[in-house]
């Protein structure tokens, strides 16, 4: 066989799915706010963007806490960030919200109320995002996999996520994949389908 005219094209690297660094934060945090919109006020429990964006980077390199680099999983491409996974154990997240709510200077205003997205029993798929740059290369869906087999390797029988109702795109996407809706959720003024998907 002639593999002559066989190019290798060493420009573009292979996708890297890889767990998150502390230095990741400045390109993990956009694309956290990027996924979750007005929930990052929520989380950092302040209003003003700036100041909400620099307390979500200091719990990043933190270690307990919802958000923390330890519960992120990246997809490396180019030796930049394309896309993000957050996601934990539903019976922590309360262990993993306390942090946040006791931050010093935390705002009490109730606009700012952190409310419960996951149970016990459950491996919550907390964010998945995937930055504009990459989008359309199945970076989404393999980060998808990633979290559904991490579930499987820590133990669940079950994930869960949350989708916003009216967005039907990610609806339809996640119905496809076997995921079915079981509760509603207000957080931030928004209402989220509460889906869960057996994995065994």
């Amino acid at each position: 066989m002639n593999h002559s005219n066989v190019k290798s094209d060493r420009s573009e690297s292979q996708p890297l799915l890889r767990p998150a660094r502390k230095e990741d934060a400045t390109q993990v945090i956009p694309l956290l706010h990027q996924a979750i919109d007005d929930i990052v006020y929520a989380l950092a429990g302040e209003g003003d963007h700036e100041k909400a964006m620099q307390i979500l980077q200091q719990f990043y390199v933190q270690e307990d806490n919802r958000i923390s680099y330890r519960n992120i999983t990246v997809m490396e491409q180019d030796e930049q960030v394309a896309g993000i996974l957050v996601a934990y154990d539903g019976g922590e997240a309360d262990r993993l919200d306390q942090p946040i709510l006791d931050r010093p200077g935390r705002s009490t205003d109730e606009k700012y109320t952190l409310v419960k997205e996951t149970r016990p029993g459950e491996y919550y798929l907390d964010t998945l995002s995937v930055s504009e740059a990459y989008q359309g290369q199945g970076i989404g869906k393999a980060l998808m996999a990633a979290f559904e087999q991490q579930g499987r390797e820590l133990g669940h029988s079950q994930v869960s996520l949350i989708v916003e109702r009216d967005n039907g795109r990610a609806l339809m996407l996640y119905e496809r994949q076997g995921y079915i809706k079981d509760e509603v959720i207000v957080i931030a003024g928004h209402e989220y389908n509460h889906m869960v998907k057996p994995i065994l």
